[in-house]
């Protein structure tokens, strides 16, 4: 399942500012195959942070405690790709800009394992060892068999 869809990324842009943003030729007319790869480049990139530590993509079918999370910040990221990809903006807004850092903060915590996703799943394969104190004793010098008659 995915984190978001293009539909959300138009109703969070608006139908105006979404097919000014998705159209690369004239900037007027909603470009939905632009709209998908803006929400897959989106989150191709929360992924790299996310796989770190967690198995990508995260199961957000089986938890939707995580979803919401995700999404907000996924939107974050898709909707600054948006800006820097067209044509016809030069920069993007202060705001679009805040955001965007903000997300990238948030996933660098969750990579850093600073902030953990609930109920998220770790990365397949990962040898998990638990950070305490590991002790090994050495063996004994004397066994009881040997003390026997002493």
């Amino acid at each position: 399942m995915a984190y978001i869809t293009k539909e959300q990324l138009s109703e969070r842009l608006g139908a105006t500012l979404y097919a000014r943003l998705t159209d690369r030729v004239q900037g007027a007319t909603a470009n939905d195959s632009v709209g998908q790869e803006l929400v897959e480049a989106a989150e191709a990139e929360a992924n790299s942070y996310l796989a770190r530590r967690y198995a990508t993509p995260v199961d957000v079918g089986a938890h939707p405690e995580v979803l919401t999370v995700l999404r907000a910040r996924v939107l974050d990221v898709a909707e600054y790709l948006a800006w820097k990809g067209s044509p016809f903006v030069s920069d993007p807004p202060q705001r679009v800009h805040a955001l965007y850092a903000g997300a990238l903060r948030w996933l660098e915590q969750v990579a850093a394992g600073q902030v953990a996703l609930p109920a998220a799943a770790p990365p397949a394969g990962s040898t998990g060892q638990p950070d305490g104190p590991r002790y090994v004793a050495t063996p004994r010098r004397f066994t009881a068999e040997e003390l026997e008659g002493l």
